[in-house]
């Protein structure tokens, strides 16, 4: 990995990621430990991802979210104005029972586990994983994701004070269904991920990483529910080793004011 610049902060792309499991083995976030200087692991979406991984609100449906002013932080895990589907928590929820459902399911819900919110709000990640998970899973994924979001942002230097300077997005490149019948889908969904922190002062700058995640989806209560999830790094794109990286001032406003990537259906 190369030395991070301490002047000149901006994306840079991770290839060197490792191989998680959520249910069973190592969690997807434990790649994202930072030591220094040194960029380890880092899995979205994250993403994301952000990336809003469910903004803690009540359940019930909504038509959508006021467009944000670009003063305002965008937190959300997808631009929820772009969906049809009821929302639950802040996630689409709802799907049909075939095939082009699962895949739908698969994609919003990673991209909701993405959000900045689903890093700094315990609350938020709660209601985001209550929206989505089946029952048997539930409890077993609050307890990895509040143990693995805490580790990301104690090594990430991120505090109460300092969680608006976190970036973390995430949005699906491509999916591919493995294996399906009218109970149990996987469905393969491959994630760009951003994540990092718009301070000069921090160990690590907003960085790129590319993560193939495989979800598991029960039908459950007239829904497609995850009940695991595992990932492996890449397909990852070549670097164009550009040297002159978007700044940290750059990145703060630009996250500010682009609207996070939409939900799908």
């Amino acid at each position: 990995m190369a030395r991070q610049n301490t002047r000149s902060r901006g994306t840079r792309v991770l290839i060197d990621e490792t191989s998680t499991e959520v249910q069973g083995g190592k969690p997807w976030w434990r790649g994202m430990a930072i030591t220094g200087a040194v960029f380890l692991a880092l899995v979205i979406l994250a993403v994301f991802m952000s990336l809003s991984g469910g903004g803690g609100g009540s359940d019930g449906s909504s038509d959508g979210q006021s467009q944000k002013s670009p003063a305002e932080k965008n937190t959300t895990g997808g631009d929820t104005k772009s969906t049809a589907k009821k929302l639950v928590n802040g996630v689409p929820v709802g799907y049909t029972h075939n095939q082009a459902g699962a895949v739908q399911a698969a994609v919003n819900y990673q991209v909701a586990r993405s959000s900045a919110a689903y890093f700094t709000d315990e609350k938020a990640r709660h209601a985001t994983l209550t929206a989505m998970m089946t029952r048997q899973a539930l409890e077993r994924q609050i307890r990895n994701d509040d143990t693995g979001m805490q580790q990301v942002l104690t090594s990430l230097g991120i505090t109460a004070g300092s969680a608006d300077e976190l970036v973390a997005r995430g949005a699906a490149m491509g999916t591919r269904v493995t294996t399906y019948t009218d109970q149990v889908a996987t469905v393969d969904v491959w994630m760009a991920g951003l994540v990092g922190v718009t301070d000069k002062n921090a160990p690590m700058p907003v960085s790129a990483s590319w993560t193939t995640y495989t979800l598991t989806l029960q039908w459950q209560s007239n829904d497609w529910k995850l009940n695991a999830i595992t990932s492996v790094n890449g397909p990852t794109p070549l670097d164009t080793g550009s040297d002159s990286p978007t700044s940290v001032d750059e990145f703060r406003t630009a996250d500010r004011e682009f609207n996070a990537p939409p939900y799908v259906g």
